[in-house]
């Protein structure tokens, strides 16, 4: 498939209605990673002196970081490619009692003079984007020469990942690919920290979260996943064993990667 071809299809899967919904909740308490998404949204929203901040979050999926940003004051505009999402995301804000201006949009062609926001914010999203570098030069354009970046990942040596790695690897060499649209593209914490260089974002802070995750799962074929981590040790080992490392070396196998940038100078 060519590269026009794949941003096509992984654009075309996003904006269509039933997908992104049906795996993506970690608003529910009975999501794997519930904890892990709570003290994301309280780590990013400690990040900021809120008020008054011109925001754009994108790819704002649900809605859950704008709607948190709105809540501390700031004036937020979030883009998604999804309508079914955005639509999820306006009904959410309602309930919240909070102004959020929700659009559709595409993170890789902002509809936006430069430098017209404070902050701007991509969670949980950048792997999905077929062409991410475009879209932080496009992060970096938009944002004011004293503004900040708010971004995360999914890292691509988190250990929940180890276990899937043989079958993934044979699946990609099966003639014909994968036999469906790619959605994400994981990075290592180097990689991740190369694509920012290269955008002209420079790291003020950088944190992982997510040592030992339930979502890990050993493919048995046909189908069938093997749960490696009991959701009860990994809710313990988020609250209590983790929180003093995740600003050391050991983020670099940790499930998610998150960063405050400032465009270079």
């Amino acid at each position: 498939m060519g590269q026009g071809s794949l941003h096509n299809a992984t654009k075309t899967y996003f904006a269509q209605d039933g997908t992104v919904r049906t795996w993506w909740s970690p608003e529910s308490p009975n999501d794997l990673l519930y904890d892990h998404f709570r003290e994301q949204l309280r780590w990013v929203a400690e990040q900021v002196a809120w008020p008054g901040k011109q925001v754009l979050d994108l790819a704002t999926g649900k809605g859950r970081f704008a709607i948190e940003y709105a809540r501390h004051g700031a004036d937020v505009q979030a883009l998604d490619i999804s309508g079914e999402m955005l639509r999820i995301a306006s009904a959410t804000a309602a309930e919240a009692g909070v102004q959020v201006r929700f659009g559709l949009g595409d993170a890789e062609c902002l509809p936006f003079p430069d430098a017209t926001f404070d902050v701007v914010s991509c969670m949980e999203a950048i792997m999905h984007l077929p062409d991410p570098a475009s879209a932080l030069r496009e992060m970096v354009r938009v944002v004011k020469p004293n503004g900040i970046v708010l971004l995360s990942m999914t890292n691509r040596l988190r250990l929940a990942a180890l276990a899937r790695w043989p079958a993934e690897t044979l699946r990609r060499l099966r003639p014909g690919g994968p036999g469906h649209p790619e959605i994400m593209w994981c990075y290592s914490i180097w990689e991740f920290r190369r694509l920012l260089a290269d955008a002209g974002l420079e790291i003020e802070q950088i944190r992982g979260q997510g040592l030992l995750q339930a979502t890990t799962r050993l493919p048995l074929g046909g189908g069938r996943r093997l749960p490696v981590i009991p959701r009860r040790l990994a809710d313990w080992s988020f609250t209590h064993l983790e929180p003093p490392f995740r600003e050391s070396p050991l983020m670099a196998v940790m499930g998610t990667i998150m960063v405050v940038c400032t465009p270079s100078a």
